[in-house]
């Protein structure tokens, strides 16, 4: 995903079949997730700047960190998104031995950081995101923000992220969150994340 993306904004259409992820996340869920949920943020942000060309000339990762309510969220739920659709794979990998290094150097070994990262989505009460980001110091840290807040990309390199609104899964698995969370653990795109590291 480009955070330097500029009005006017435009869906970014899924790297894979929308059928791709199944059976661990349907078709239905996809469709719904992507061309309903997503493309309504993206037409929601598009509707709320064109009348500003102030706003306009903000990219997308500053949009979402104004203290506009209406504009930060709706540009967050474009940007939260754009990175959950990137953080999924139906060609997953292990993470490589340099990915492997960094998790054991940040939470003592890979089994603890997938721990962790499961624990938190877990965690969670109400809406919001998990976060895989590598800090300034190069050390990898789990973060999760609320609603359609985004972290802070002057401390943080967001690598991935885990969407726990129920519209993730509800369709799928109605209250079921940990099968839903174990399922996007199995789907993870390390590739990705790992060419979004800085210290690597």
């Amino acid at each position: 995903m480009d955070p330097d993306k500029y009005y006017p904004f435009k869906a970014a259409p899924l790297a894979y079949d929308i059928k791709a992820l199944c059976p661990d996340i349907s078709e239905y869920t996809m469709y719904f997730h992507h061309d309903k949920h997503y493309c309504g943020y993206v037409d929601k942000l598009n509707g709320l700047i064109k009348n500003s060309p102030l706003m306009q000339n903000i990219p997308l990762e500053g949009l979402a960190m104004l203290d506009d309510d209406d504009i930060r969220k709706n540009a967050g739920g474009v940007y939260n998104h754009e990175m959950y659709f990137s953080s999924l794979t139906p060609q997953y990998r292990e993470p490589s031995a340099k990915m492997i290094k960094k998790m054991n150097e940040s939470f003592g070994s890979a089994e603890k950081m997938m721990s962790s990262l499961a624990g938190a989505a877990m965690d969670i009460t109400g809406s919001g995101w998990v976060w895989l980001a590598e800090n300034r110091n190069g050390r990898l840290e789990i973060l999760v923000t609320k609603d359609q807040d985004i972290i802070d990309p002057d401390k943080y390199s967001p690598l991935l992220n885990i969407d726990l609104w129920e519209h993730a899964y509800y369709l799928d698995r109605q209250n079921r969150r940990n099968e839903y969370i174990q399922a996007v653990m199995n789907s993870i795109n390390w590739i990705g994340a790992e060419n979004r590291m800085k210290d690597i």
